[in-house]
């Protein structure tokens, strides 16, 4: 067994006492933590001096699409109109497998580089089964810890591949079996729902019960989009039975107080996603409705056209606001608040524990606890921004940036050392990620002239009338 043992830090263990140790040790043996504490055994161990940085079990982001890496900063000033047009209905349909690969590639490493060793992909721009396969295999490549979630989402490509909903639901089957078979493994299965109303509500309930049947994570974009029909599916599937404890409910936004009622009593979790959803009117992000209900609340950093891939940065931005939710009801009546509702403790549990629970891994990641997996990272407290660092779980929400994540360990292996990643060929990988970016717009503007379509092309508002008729039960 090779030993590790990580000393002189601030320990966050995210356990369900959130137990935090002051000068405290993490003893690894191989992939798992052996022990939690003080004055652990350094026999034979290999010592790694957290010289007074933090340590805390990697990040658990629940939603990041991590095809649209290679656009990064595309969407800095869209809506989500502008995205739907633009990535769901322009650039999806011209993506080739390398393209989706090279995405998959590149964003696990920026997952990585900013100590997330977990994420549910929500890979839908599945043109073709060789889409799948080289999302698939380029998480595999990574080192990253991923739920591979399979996007049964159709793109309006000219020749499809797939033509029937069962045509994506085989092709499922067929990375699972073939390619994912363990939920033991680094890379495990999941299921990427198409939004209710995009499609015939019967195919939607044909999706739903294949990701059941398959036992695997499933997670939808729900209630997310003001005044169209598109995405409206908290009711509907409530109606159907079709709420299920394995679902990642995405957004929410809209959803109203009963519709909260259902997800909560059906045990389904919920993702917030801070800087898509507060630019792209979307509203705020419901951590607050979440806490209210007793729904779980989780985070993603959704999508990499529009922001970084930093889960930091979304806690950050989803504890602020849902701060100031609740203080404007105090300024409103010319008060300020005494106390605040919400704690850093709490937004790095929708980060760490809560995600993990939610991809039905909480019994494997998200806390440091004997037995677990060995997924840690180490925040460095050597540069400025961290001087003089006072033990609380607020100097990681607040002050410190990836280039203080000093080691990520997934699965007791390093693959972050010294602020660097190991193994990885940065040259290499930047001019794949580069030549598919050049290919990919090359590709769109040949196909439709422009990156992004006018609104009277494509778009929810003239899809209304379909997702009406789709969504006739």
């Amino acid at each position: 067994m090779h030993k590790k043992l990580i000393k002189n830090a601030y320990v966050i263990t995210m356990d369900r006492q959130r137990r935090t140790l002051s000068r405290g040790q993490v003893l690894i043996g191989d992939d798992k933590i052996l022990e939690v504490g003080h004055d652990l055994p350094e026999d034979d161990a290999e010592i790694i001096d957290a010289d007074g940085g933090i340590v805390m079990p990697g990040f658990v982001d629940n939603h990041r699409h991590m095809w649209q890496t290679n656009m990064r900063a595309m969407l800095a000033d869209w809506t989500l109109h502008e995205y739907m047009r633009g990535i769901r209905f322009s650039i999806s349909p011209v993506m080739r497998p390398e393209d989706v690969g090279a995405g998959n590639y590149v964003g696990a490493l920026e997952a990585l580089n900013a100590g997330v060793t977990t994420v549910f992909d929500y890979s839908h721009s599945n043109n073709s089964p060789d889409h799948a396969t080289a999302g698939v295999e380029a998480l595999l490549k990574s080192g990253l810890r991923a739920v591979y979630g399979y996007g049964l989402v159709p793109a309006p490509v000219e020749h499809a591949a797939f033509k029937t909903v069962e045509d994506r639901i085989a092709d499922a089957h067929r990375i699972h079996d073939d390619l994912l078979p363990s939920s033991d493994s680094l890379v495990t299965m999941g299921m990427a729902l198409t939004e209710t109303g995009l499609i015939p509500w019967s195919d939607s309930v044909k999706e739903i019960e294949a990701a059941l049947e398959m036992q695997v994570p499933q997670s939808i974009h729900n209630n997310n989009y003001f005044g169209v029909t598109v995405s409206q599916g908290v009711e509907p599937m409530h109606r159907a039975g079709l709420l299920h404890e394995s679902q990642i409910h995405v957004h929410c936004n809209t959803s109203t107080p009963e519709q909260f009622r259902m997800l909560a009593g059906a045990g389904c979790t919920v993702v917030s996603t801070p800087d898509t959803e507060i630019q792209m009117g979307m509203g705020h992000p419901i951590f607050n409705e979440a806490r209210k209900y007793g729904i779980r609340s989780t985070v993603g950093c959704d999508i990499i056209t529009l922001n970084g891939g930093d889960v930091v940065g979304q806690l950050r931005l989803g504890l602020q606001d849902s701060r100031v939710r609740v203080n404007d009801g105090f300024n409103a009546r010319k008060e300020m608040p005494l106390v605040l509702e919400t704690s850093s403790m709490d937004a790095l549990a929708w980060g760490t524990i809560n995600g993990a629970e939610a991809l039905g891994l909480g019994s494997q990641i998200g806390s440091l606890e004997k037995g677990k997996q060995a997924d840690i990272i180490v925040i460095s407290a050597r540069e400025p921004n961290m001087w003089p660092m006072l033990e609380e779980p607020g100097t990681v929400i607040f002050h410190s940036h990836p280039a203080d994540i000093d080691i990520v360990m997934v699965a007791g292996k390093i693959v972050k050392r010294d602020g660097r990643l190991v193994g990885v060929d940065y040259a290499g990988a930047r001019r794949v990620a580069e030549e598919s970016r050049d290919a990919i717009l090359d590709a769109v503007r040949r196909t439709t002239g422009v990156v992004l379509p006018p609104e009277e092309s494509m778009s929810l508002i003239s899809m209304e009338e379909t997702a009406v008729r789709n969504m006739s039960l």
